[in-house]
């Protein structure tokens, strides 16, 4: 079929057309140098390259079809909670930024369950679902049956996470809950009568505990139990949901006892099913916990983050275990008992802590390593550090001694005999893509390049195997907001990398590796020095980090950095050695810029690909420099700035607006807000170095836009946005400059994330990635595969292009 009958005769034609940063970890010590490599790089010193097409068609066809697939990073994300059947039938885990897991034996990795197979159809909407989960829990009768709390609701699968139905779809949903909170650690706030499945229980910050008692259908108030109490004098809530624990007494039968924990008020007890509570003892006691569990002989112990102390709980009296036995105070985290043995483990929020071999009468402290587990992501590594951030600790119910963990980068095991204390996390984490995507790009010529939160930057010379390290070098928790490319040199990529734990951490010199590569992301070099802007001093580690950045088309050398907190933009002219403020007339007082979050998915920097030393900055208007808001414009790299369109571009455009230069085009520049909480979100173009701007018809909704290789014939590089063309979302591709638009995807593998972020293949036609606000990346090309419905577990799709 001829590129002509493609474009001319669309499937589907229109005409023109949002941090988890967990504060732990301590810093690799790799030294404040101005030069690292990768360490354990495939590629050292060499430039990477692209992995070959899918297919060999290299053009839009007649009955065209993608293949969508995750790009396999394999872990990163923070994971806040474990439930684990009786039997082990069925393993779940909870996820801060979005969704939850489950592993699947026969896959051997984690799979998503929130997907657009699984939840309801009222759901399955652009941004449907793009939130972590609150809790989940296995019903301990019924291991094919799951309740999951997310988004305000429950949901409850019968069939082990292929497909949710929702639980109480009225009254009293939706409830306030936060699962990226500071408290998404604490739990369980979900439990399940262990005889019935029907029974389930939801503790939740502010609107208290409530019970149902016909799997969710319907749910009552437990008005016994009060709300948490607000931990601090602060907006919004700030405690945790209700605490919930069915009692383990000493051998036989659960009692049907249920504790649950009232942040503020303390431990109350239910002798009726969680009909009616009731104080569970008076005098000194724990007022918050942030774990709990039994041991095997009944006695009940718990970690209090608010007094950094262990409680046991054992023959109507409560125990600080901490000033009684002369424990150290630390701001402890999990708990877990070996169902089949006198052992307990206590471990703080970093991974250190104690095990008890005699009921909590003695204890030892305990010491820890990690280790990356068979088949897992070899960059795992970097989990194997003093602090080891744990969240949730449970024994396997089968396997004899083994203890699981959830923990910042996945999910680990380690198998420990009674009396051990020393303990060797091994991971078993892949499959989870977790990651908080900033930026994709790929160079001409090269590989592409991932950045995101915590784990900077992964180089893709393979799309489907784990990234054996991370880029700019391997330092935990090193953030990487942006990057950018020149096709002055095409493997010169520059970053603004910094690390998000302002106020901690930054004694290696390393707390900003903002800086530069020259073959491709091989390697990498710090800049020189950095600028101290107004405001900010010296002795600053992040004066100058996140932010916006790009490298002028025609000097690899000349770069323009705007930084966060709306601070002074700078430019150099000697790839970082030495830098000078950017000065647009009018600006007034030390924060002159506009980019006021450091967490923003913002990238309203951009060079001209085509035109040489030109950048665009667009300006939303921050106070107290309103009277900046528009787009400006230099052709000398930097020196001076003119304004070429006074005002907002499009609403809302002050937090995560995007503004794009076309490869091959001087002066053609795309600009979304990319905010979907405001009526007007159409697609902006410019032709004139934005001068003027025009709304692409019929396209609204726009996340982003990229620019990939050229259909055959065409003299304009594909166009891709995730968006809605008519109203519909999807993921769209343009080959004929947005005169017709075709759907290559809506939910591509059933992602109901938020996509953050969109880049393209420059060399192979149609490859397009997709980075998204809690579950990393997404790329898709097309291939000779068969078109169906996602499956549900699945982590390949094939979608027709239509």
């Amino acid at each position: 079929m001829r590129y002509a009958d493609f474009v001319g005769k669309p499937a589907r034609s229109r005409r023109w057309i949002l941090f988890s940063v967990i504060a732990a970890g301590l810093v690799a010590a790799s030294g404040a140098v101005a030069a690292f490599m990768l360490l354990g790089s495939p590629f050292p010193g060499e430039r990477p390259k692209a992995p070959p097409a899918l297919s060999a068609v290299g053009a839009p066809v007649k009955g065209e079809a993608y293949q969508w697939k995750r790009v396999a990073i394999g872990g990163g994300g923070m994971i806040s909670g474990l439930s684990i059947s009786p039997g082990a039938e069925t393993f779940v885990a909870r996820a801060d930024v979005y969704g939850a897991f489950i592993w699947d034996a026969q896959a051997n990795r984690w799979a998503q369950l929130v997907t657009e197979a699984a939840m309801p159809a009222i759901f399955r909407a652009q941004n449907g679902i793009a939130d972590g989960v609150y809790e989940i829990v296995v019903a301990p009768s019924r291991p094919n049956r799951i309740y999951m709390a997310v988004k305000g609701r429950v949901f409850r699968s019968d069939d082990r996470g292929r497909s949710f139905v929702l639980a109480g779809a009225s009254n009293p949903f939706p409830f306030r809950w936060d699962a990226n909170s500071e408290y998404r650690l604490h739990g369980p706030f979900m439990a399940v009568d262990p005889a019935d499945p029907d029974l389930v229980l939801l503790g939740t910050p502010a609107n208290g505990l409530w019970r149902s008692q016909d799997a969710g259908a319907t749910w009552a108030r437990v008005a016994s139990v009060p709300t948490s109490k607000d931990r601090k004098d602060a907006p919004d809530i700030q405690a945790p949901g209700t605490m919930l624990w069915y009692e383990q007494p000493a051998g036989g039968k659960p009692t049907g006892r249920i504790f649950a924990l009232a942040s503020g008020s303390g431990m109350y007890v239910s002798r009726d099913r969680g009909l009616t509570f009731t104080p569970l003892a008076s005098g000194a006691q724990p007022m918050t916990l942030q774990r709990g569990g039994f041991d095997r002989r009944g006695s009940f112990f718990g970690v209090d983050d608010a007094t950094r102390s262990i409680w046991s709980f054992k023959d109507g009296r409560w125990r600080d275990l901490t000033s009684e036995l002369g424990l150290a105070a630390r701001d402890y985290a999990a708990i877990a008992a070996n169902p089949r043995a006198d052992q307990i483990f206590i471990f703080d929020r970093g991974g250190a802590g104690y095990t008890s071999v005699d009921g909590g009468e003695r204890w030892m402290t305990v010491s820890h390593s990690a280790s990356v587990g068979a088949g897992d992501p070899p960059w795992l590594r970097v989990a194997d550090q003093p602090f080891f951030t744990t969240a949730d600790i449970r024994f396997d119910p089968v396997r004899a001694n083994r203890l699981w963990v959830a923990s910042g980068v996945g999910v680990f095991h380690a198998d420990v005999e009674p009396g051990s204390t020393g303990v060797e996390w091994v991971s078993q984490t892949r499959g989870i893509e977790e990651l908080v995507a900033n930026d994709v790009i790929h160079p001409p010529g090269g590989a592409p390049l991932f950045a995101g939160w915590d784990f900077g930057i992964h180089v893709k010379p393979d799309l489907a195997a784990y990234s054996t390290t991370f880029a700019p070098g391997e330092r935990s928790l090193m953030s990487v907001q942006q990057l950018d490319w020149t096709p002055a040199k095409p493997g010169v990529i520059v970053t603004n990398a910094s690390d998000a734990r302002m106020g901690c951490c930054s004694e290696d010199g390393n707390a900003v590796m903002a800086g530069v590569s020259t073959n491709g992301g091989a390697d990498w070099r710090k800049f020189a020095a950095l600028p101290t802007p107004p405001g900010t001093k010296d002795d600053d580690p992040w004066r100058m980090s996140f932010g916006t950045i790009a490298v002028s088309s025609s000097d690899a050398a000349n770069i323009v950095w705007a930084p966060a907190f709306n601070r002074q933009p700078y430019y150099t002219m000697d790839s970082g050695r030495s830098w000078k403020p950017v000065i647009l007339e009018g600006a007034t007082g030390d924060t002159p810029g506009s980019f006021a979050a450091f967490y923003y998915q913002r990238k309203t920097l951009a060079a001209d690909k085509s035109a040489p030393a030109t950048f665009y900055l667009y300006h939303s208007g921050e106070a107290p420099n309103g009277a900046l808001v528009g787009l400006w414009r230099t052709r000398d790299g930097g020196a001076s700035w003119i304004r070429v369109f006074a005002g907002e571009i499009a609403p809302s455009s002050n937090m995560a607006a995007k503004l794009r230069s076309v490869p091959g085009h001087a002066g053609h520049l795309f600009f979304t807000s990319a905010f979907e909480h405001v009526s007007d979100t159409g697609l902006r173009r410019s032709s004139d170095g934005g001068a003027t701007w025009r709304l692409v018809p019929d396209v609204t909704r726009v996340d982003d836009i990229a620019f990939g290789k050229a259909a055959p014939g065409a003299s304009y590089p594909a166009i891709y946005i995730s968006g809605q063309v008519g109203g519909e979302y999807g993921i769209w591709r343009s080959v004929n400059n947005g005169s017709a638009w075709h759907r290559l995807a809506e939910f591509p593998v059933g992602t109901l994330d938020q996509v953050t972020v969109i880049g393209a293949d420059p060399d192979i036609f149609g490859r397009v990635y997709l980075g998204y606000k809690g579950s990393g990346w997404i790329w898709g090309e097309p291939a000779p595969c068969k078109p169906a419905a996602y499956a549900a577990l699945a982590d390949t799709h094939c979608a027709a292009v239509r």
